[in-house]
């Protein structure tokens, strides 16, 4: 995340402490309601919003003041912070937040990492980060599970796989004003699944890329408006996916949300039923940049510090549960 995007999201957020400190979940539900342009199918849509607050379960230690992602795998808990900081990924303690282990990718740079998947065999990280809206060097790094989870060494080496967008043309900087961004993917029927955070019109649009080094032109999927930034994906085994993101409704600063998908066809994620759930203020919750979802539908949200001036607030760790919403779409 970029030093310009850190700081404007800072101001906003002070502006906002002397503005208001009771703020609305409320959504235009006009643009809830809209649908999508993208390649979708017809399956049900179900446009609902609901509430949910999630629980505060620790601060974040320093060493992981910028996490932008969560996995879970191996009874683990995994994060790694973003733009600028060593190329290290840290096992936490899901109820103290403590760093228990941290491993260092040797032949990496963290250019923008901003999320962090896995499947049977490896562990990715996305290093997709693009505010500006000019990086050519897009890269997803793959890291083998045998060696990321060999417990006698805490140095791994990387491999990766490069992409670019098949609809991108202008690579002209425009900061917090481009559709190619992304902060958001995860491992799916054997590919990795993108989700852009487009600035310009509040929309994400779904990519596929293969898990194969190499270099690939992603592939275009559908798109869909999420009225919002996406800033992190997850889906679990049984195929239920959570998009966390937020939202700048100025008057009413930042609020935070997240869209629970299930009932698509395929891999066509948009076409199925859809929920919104607003999650309340960032004031609360800070500036959520990752999600991981487990198999009962539970599943932990981190967000990183902010500090400008005075005004600081900790990296924090939330846990939810999102089981009655799937549940009632899966009995629907």
């Amino acid at each position: 995340m970029s030093d310009s995007y850190r700081k404007s999201v800072c101001i906003l957020f002070l502006l906002s402490i002397f503005s208001s400190f009771l703020l609305s979940a409320q959504t235009d539900s006009s643009a809830l309601n809209s649908p999508g342009s993208g390649l979708v199918n017809s399956a049900p849509v179900v446009n609902q919003t609901d509430r949910y607050k999630p629980q505060f379960i620790t601060d974040l230690p320093g060493k992981i003041m910028e996490t932008s992602g969560l996995a879970f795998f191996n009874g683990q808990l995994w994060t790694i912070n973003d733009s600028g900081n060593q190329p290290e990924i840290y096992e936490i303690d899901s109820t103290s937040g403590s760093v228990l282990r941290t491993v260092v990718i040797r032949n990496s740079v963290n250019t923008d990492w901003e999320s962090i998947t896995q499947d049977d065999s490896n562990v990715y990280i996305g290093d997709f980060g693009n505010n500006a809206g000019n990086r050519t060097n897009m890269r997803i790094v793959k890291i083998a599970k045998t060696d990321f989870l060999n417990r006698e060494t805490d140095t791994v080496k990387a491999a990766y796989i490069y992409f670019i967008y098949p609809d991108q043309i202008n690579f002209h900087v425009a900061v917090n004003k481009n559709n190619f961004d992304c902060e958001a993917f995860f491992f799916h029927n054997d590919s990795l699944h993108l989700f852009s955070k487009d600035w310009a019109d509040l929309k994400t649009r779904h990519y596929v890329v293969p898990t194969e080094t190499g270099r690939y032109k992603a592939r275009f999927v559908e798109q869909f408006q999420a009225d919002g930034l996406i800033t992190d994906a997850c889906i679990n085994a049984k195929g239920n996916i959570v998009l966390l993101g937020y939202k700048n409704t100025f008057r009413r600063s930042y609020t935070v949300f997240a869209w629970l998908l299930s009932g698509y066809e395929g891999s066509a994620f948009f076409g199925g039923e859809k929920v919104r759930v607003e999650l309340g203020s960032a004031l609360n919750l800070g500036q959520t940049e990752g999600i991981v979802l487990k198999n009962d539908n539970t599943g932990w949200i981190s967000s990183e510090s902010i500090q400008s001036g005075w005004f600081y607030e900790p990296a924090k760790l939330f846990g939810f549960d999102f089981d009655r919403y799937f549940e009632v779409r899966s009995k629907e």
